[in-house]
Order: C-alpha cells, then sequence, then structure tokens
C-alpha cells in the first residue's frame, strides 16, 4: 500500500501530544514535515514541545516552526488548561528536543507541495500557517488532495458560546481556509467530544514501558491530579481524530454542508455557521464528520498507542 504524503500542523498541547504519537505509529502516512503553530500556548513552547515529542519517538522527521501571531486581532491561548508551557509543566531538557530546521514552516509546506504530486495536510490548532500558505502560493492549491482540520462546531462551542477555540485563536485564517476551495474534512467538537479517555486507558497507559507513552502519562497524571477527578476522570482526545480520520474513515459519518466563518461578530465571532436549510442553494464546501463508532475509537487508539 502507498503511503499518503502528508504535512503535519500542531501547537502542542495535551492532546495534540498523543495526535502526534498517533500519527507517528501510524502505517498510512509518509509525513514529510511536521510544523508547529501559536495556538494552546506560545510558539516558543509549542515549537520546544514539539520538538521533544518527535525525539522522544526517534523519529526522523523535520521539525519546523510558524508563526507566532494569528493573522489578525489579539492572540487568545489556552493556558488555563493545558498551563503555560502547554505541557502542564512537564518540561524536555535541550538535549531531548530533535532539531529544528533553518527554513519557516511555511517555506517547507511549500516545497514539500512542490515536489510532490498530491499531499495530506493535517492541522490540529489555529489554521495561521495553512491560511498563509494558501495565500502565499494560491496556485498550490491542486497539489492539496484534502485538508483534516480539528476545529470548528456547529450549535456549541468551548471558548465561547459559539466558538471553538482553534477557529477563535484566528477566524480570519480559518476564513481563508474553508472559502480555499480544497477538499476539506473538519472534525469539530461535535464529534470529537463522542470520544472519551478515561480512568481505565490511563492505567494502561501507566504500564507501558515505551518513553513517549511514559511522556504521555506523566502529562495526563498532571491533568488528572489538577482536575481533582482521580477516581473518575474522563477526557475528549479531539486532535487525534484528524488523524484517525485518514487511517480509519469507516468508523466515522459525515455530511456535506455550507460552512462559513464568523469574523465580525461580538458574540459569535469565531463560529463556524452551518447552514442546514432544507431550501439552501449555498454551495455544500466542508465534509462535516458528525459522529464516530465510540468503542471502535477506542479500540483502534489504544492498539495504536500502545
Amino acid at each position: 500500500m502507498k503511503k499518503v504524503n502528508t504535512i503535519f500542523d500542531t501547537d502542542p498541547g495535551i492532546d495534540d501530544a498523543f495526535a502526534i504519537s498517533f500519527l507517528h505509529n501510524s502505517k498510512v502516512f509518509d509525513v514529510k514535515m511536521v510544523s508547529s503553530v501559536a495556538g494552546n500556548v506560545g510558539l516558543e513552547h509549542t515549537t520546544r514541545n514539539l520538538r521533544g515529542l518527535v525525539k522522544a519517538m526517534d523519529w526522523d522527521v523535520p521539525v519546523y516552526k510558524g508563526l507566532s501571531k494569528p493573522l489578525i486581532g489579539e492572540q487568545i491561548l489556552a493556558e488555563k488548561f493545558h498551563g503555560v508551557n502547554g505541557l502542564l509543566g512537564y518540561e524536555f531538557k535541550d538535549d531531548q528536543l530533535a532539531p529544528l530546521e533553518k527554513e519557516s514552516a511555511i517555506e517547507a509546506m511549500i516545497k514539500v507541495l512542490e515536489e510532490n504530486e498530491k499531499t495530506l495536510i493535517i492541522t490540529v490548532g489555529p489554521l495561521t500557517n495553512i491560511a498563509s500558505l494558501l495565500t502565499i502560493r494560491e496556485d498550490l492549491k491542486e497539489k492539496i488532495s484534502e485538508i483534516n482540520i480539528m476545529g470548528g462546531a456547529i450549535g456549541m462551542g468551548n471558548v465561547t458560546a459559539t466558538s471553538e477555540f482553534n477557529i477563535f485563536a484566528d477566524p480570519e485564517a480559518a476564513d481563508i481556509v474553508f472559502s480555499s476551495g480544497v477538499k476539506i474534512n473538519m472534525l469539530g467538537l461535535n464529534v470529537t467530544t463522542q470520544t472519551s479517555y478515561d480512568i481505565n486507558m490511563h492505567k494502561e497507559f501507566k504500564k507501558s514501558e515505551l518513553r513517549i507513552n511514559q511522556i504521555l502519562a506523566d502529562i495526563m497524571d498532571r491533568r488528572i491530579k489538577r482536575a481533582g477527578a482521580e477516581e473518575n476522570y474522563t477526557t475528549h482526545m479531539h486532535d487525534t481524530l484528524a488523524v484517525m480520520y485518514a487511517t480509519n474513515p469507516e468508523i466515522f459519518e459525515s455530511k456535506m454542508l455550507h460552512i462559513d466563518i464568523e469574523t465580525n461578530g461580538k458574540y459569535t465571532r469565531g463560529m463556524t455557521i452551518a447552514d442546514t436549510r432544507l431550501n439552501s442553494t449555498c454551495e455544500k464546501n466542508i465534509n462535516v464528520v458528525t459522529s464516530i463508532d465510540k468503542d471502535k475509537f477506542k479500540k483502534i487508539f489504544m492498539e495504536n498507542l500502545l
């Protein structure tokens, strides 16, 4: 089976760390590069975390630094959930970091797209890097097979009443990407909150002798302690779904909808507005993933990572 040329863009981040490990372990991808972007925390932290995670897996993949601020407007971070450094204080030492390439993430993405026939982009943070790529080199859209996005929501939010964090952190970037004409698979809160990582799964991680799993378990120990839910903790593995949609599409259901990104609303900035009217004449531009087989998710997730 021919592997899928892949670019992975991320802002690690607790659940990003699990997604990176899942990506690394999957046999589907030929990962050409991984890149950081500011999002859950500032760029220096997300870049350092990405380098540490890559090194912990002994993964020979080039790491690039992306953009440090949203295209427009105030920067929004998620330090209250992920901690100041993104991994709740878990720190990689200097000798535990993978090399950082000199070129920028955007330059590297351009090179990957130029040199390959078709490339999948998986993005699990704000869309700043991807929007910049599409703005600078719009002619390369045809080289992107599709973009799997962890972001957005329909009828719900997690940073405001209407907006999901990755979109809210850079709505202008999201607007560029969603209106680009590239095939987009949106894995938003409606589907990601159907997944769970519970205390029993965590106990299995703590038994693993793999260094990356020991790191993931340490980070989750910190999260569980902070939540004060040692006996019944559960959380969602949002970002892993953007990877799993490429490895196991058969466990998901989706539908095409017209989606617009709100960039100006006082209460709705960052909202992914879905046109669900039966008589709508708007072009259905986004493949919105709506559901997942929860049991199969757990099985695939644990088998891949352990």
